[in-house]
């Protein structure tokens, strides 16, 4: 006699194998860690831009506060107060053409901005560094420069929050 097993004998044990090792794993969404060396509060200070891009710098110190802001970490006004500072600068801002009409004219660009970062505990010493966290965005190129520009700016904006999340998510990363 064939005895049938049922499907919640095969998929319940699975489901439980799988979560245990996951668990075990320690696996975790990106960001969901916790700032290096137990800190609880940090100073953004502003982001030195070494770039002839006007401004970019605060769009970018902006939205890296915002997104520490966004997940409930504690972003301090006085780097006196903070067990934690974290400095960087931006380091390159390239433009390149990836789409055209004709040999000479192109319809779209790509922006690529890249960072170096620098966190240092209240001693001055260096806890987490990274050199080349980068992020590009596409825009359309039209036969108004002034247009195009503000398609750039714009690109720029959204490029620099998807930048400052990466930050986060590589500076929160427990692995």
């Amino acid at each position: 006699m064939i005895k049938l097993i049922s499907f919640k004998q095969i998929i319940i044990p699975a489901i439980m194998g799988c979560l245990t090792v996951l668990y075990g794993c320690s696996y975790r969404f990106s960001g969901t860690g916790e700032l290096p060396s137990g800190m609880m509060r940090i100073f953004v200070s502003v982001i030195e831009n070494n770039t002839a891009e006007a401004g970019i710098e605060n769009f970018l110190t902006d939205d890296v506060i915002n997104e520490f802001i966004l997940r409930k970490k504690d972003v301090l006004s006085r780097q006196e107060d903070a067990d934690g500072v974290l400095t960087g600068s931006i380091e390159y801002i390239r433009d390149m053409p990836i789409a055209h009409s004709s040999q000479s004219k192109s319809t779209q660009r790509r922006v690529f901005l890249g960072v170096t970062l620098n966190l240092t505990d209240t001693k001055g010493k260096t806890v987490w560094a990274v050199n080349g966290i980068n992020a590009n965005q596409a825009y359309k190129v039209t036969d108004d420069k002034t247009q195009t520009d503000q398609n750039k700016k714009e690109a720029i904006q959204v490029l620099s929050k998807r930048l400052a999340e990466k930050i986060y998510n590589r500076l929160t990363d427990d692995f």
